[in-house]
C-alpha cells in the first residue's frame, strides 16, 4: 500500500502546525513555501521529520535532509514510500488509509 501525495501533504501540514504551536483548523501549507519562512529552525525540522518517520514507520536517508528547502520537498520525501509486506515501492501510488 502506498501513501498518496494528498495524505502526506495533510500530515506534513499537521506536523508543521504542531511544531509552530498553531492550534485550530488544519491549513495545508503551499508546497512552494520555503521551510525557513515558516519559522522552523533545524531542531523543529528534525522533530517534524522524526514524527513523520514514526507515523509512516520509515527511516529517511539523512543525506536527503540537506535537500529540504520547501514544504514540497518534505512531502516528496514521504510520498509513495510506504509499502505493504512483499510489495515494492512505486512512486505516485495511492491507498485508501486515512491519516
Amino acid at each position: 500500500m502506498q501513501i498518496s501525495h494528498e495524505q502526506v501533504w495533510r500530515r506534513v501540514s499537521l506536523e508543521i502546525a504542531r511544531a509552530r504551536g498553531d492550534a485550530g483548523e488544519l491549513v495545508l501549507q503551499p508546497a512552494q513555501t520555503p521551510l525557513a519562512e515558516l519559522g522552523l529552525d533545524s531542531l523543529k525540522l528534525v522533530e517534524i521529520i522524526y514524527e513523520l518517520e514514526t507515523f509512516y514507520q520509515l527511516d529517511v536517508d539523512e543525506e536527503r535532509l540537506a535537500e529540504l528547502g520547501r514544504v514540497g520537498d518534505l512531502i516528496e520525501l514521504f510520498v509513495g514510500t510506504r509499502t505493504g509486506p512483499g510489495e515494492q515501492p512505486t512512486p505516485g501510488g495511492h491507498h485508501d488509509t486515512d491519516l
